[in-house]
């Protein structure tokens, strides 16, 4: 073992540094090249090199869009511009609600609900035919016979000759 020590002893020089172990995980500051590689003059580069041809293709996609396997976005598209409604326009799309609100819940047997929308559709808008009827119908189902006849009575006023007519003559003659 002496013999070892003397011959590893004079290879050492007192003032490098200790071997260190490598690691997987050591990354070297910069990358390693070849001896004979030129490296840039940091220094001289005055301006970063012209966008590529797909880089340019992909700035038309602004803001933040791409088109791979499918197209996605992941900032929000300008908010469209919304036009802006008269009184009678708002009043008509309110009244197309209400008909369609309570026709729904006449379709779940909500009956008191239907009614409640449907009146506010005829308040609103007291030719609104179908309004009429479905009033008529929900409160046929409450048992409130006299204000059903006169909700057929008001139907049957703007529609005489429609198909409906018939069936609501019908409705009004099974009332009490």
């Amino acid at each position: 073992m002496f013999c070892l020590e003397g011959i590893l002893a004079p290879a050492q020089n007192p003032t490098s540094p200790p071997p260190q172990e490598s690691s997987s995980r050591d990354q070297p500051s910069t990358a390693p090249t070849p001896p004979d590689a030129p490296s840039p003059d940091l220094g001289q580069q005055t301006s970063p090199p012209p966008p590529s041809k797909a880089k340019k293709i992909a700035d038309k996609f602004d803001p933040h869009c791409i088109d791979v396997i499918f197209h996605a976005c992941w900032s929000s598209p300008a908010a469209p511009q919304t036009k802006v409604l008269t009184d009678e326009q708002k009043k008509a799309k309110q009244v197309a609600e209400d008909i369609e609100v309570g026709y729904f819940y006449m379709n779940k047997n909500n009956f008191i609900a239907a009614e409640s929308r449907l009146k506010e559709a005829v308040e609103l808008k007291p030719d609104a035919a179908a309004a009429w009827v479905g009033l008529a119908q929900a409160q046929q189902k409450l048992g409130k016979d006299d204000a059903a006849r006169q909700s057929y009575e008001e139907y049957l006023k703007l529609n005489p000759d429609s198909a409906g007519a018939e069936q609501a003559k019908k409705a009004m003659a099974s009332l009490k």
